[in-house]
């Protein structure tokens, strides 16, 4: 398959390229100047093309009737950008947690979003003590991080014990690259170095960008206690 990092409207290695000309950036210091500068050209959410409501049209579907079917009785979202996309769906007695790295998100989110059973937290998915939940949505999160960084996020997942974890993976994607975090592939979590055994469930995120060249864009539902604990990412 080719190298898809670059079929979208988006620098895939900006980040890499800036630490290439001496400019490293910490992740809090990427993942902001992603938003300020709109880096992935969303056209409704700074988030990028991924959180557009056409995008997202499949997961606003299948989202509240997985919450039931499961019984989640309080879910994480994390990272939940501006929560442009996931505003439009109604939880029913679910308990939603939405979290980011940038304060300054959770601050306008917050202010415009916050309600009974909803709040906003500042949270490092690699750092951070995390709530208890049944359910850690993390999508569109491990394409932007380093295979380090994933390893640093798995190992504090496994340490907060959510019963499961749906997120991003690209079923067809046979090679990952590693990526500077801030930057962006395609990532299959079935494939080296990570290697996690089949999802629970696939949940295909119908998605049309680049002509659908991405149509494989799916959330995989795992249950935590079954991932591996270590995963050893090449150097």
């Amino acid at each position: 398959m080719q190298n898809r990092r670059y079929e979208l409207p988006f620098d895939p290695d900006f980040f890499a390229r800036r630490a290439a000309a001496g400019d490293r950036l910490p992740p809090i210091a990427a993942f902001r100047h992603a938003y300020a500068a709109n880096l992935w050209t969303g056209p409704e959410s700074k988030s990028g093309p991924g959180a557009s409501l056409d995008q997202t049209a499949a997961i606003r579907r299948f989202l509240p009737a997985l919450c039931r079917q499961l019984g989640v009785r309080n879910l994480l979202d994390l990272p939940c950008g501006d929560f442009h996309w996931m505003a439009t769906i109604d939880l029913g007695s679910t308990q939603y947690i939405g979290a980011d790295l940038l304060p300054e998100l959770v601050d306008a989110n917050t202010g415009r979003y916050a309600q009974p059973g909803r709040e906003f937290r500042v949270l490092n998915l690699m750092t951070s003590p995390l709530p208890v939940v049944d359910l850690l949505l993390c999508r569109d999160c491990f394409v932007h991080l380093s295979f380090s960084d994933i390893t640093r996020a798995i190992a504090n997942i496994h340490a907060a014990r959510p019963t499961y974890l749906l997120t991003t993976t690209f079923p067809e994607q046979h090679v990952n690259d590693d990526i500077m975090t801030g930057d962006w592939r395609p990532l299959n979590l079935e494939a080296a170095p990570f290697h996690w055994p089949p999802p629970h469930e696939v949940l295909a995120e119908e998605c049309t960008e680049a002509d659908g060249l991405f149509a494989d864009k799916s959330l995989g539902l795992w249950r935590v206690d079954a991932l591996p604990s270590s995963p050893t990412p090449a150097a």
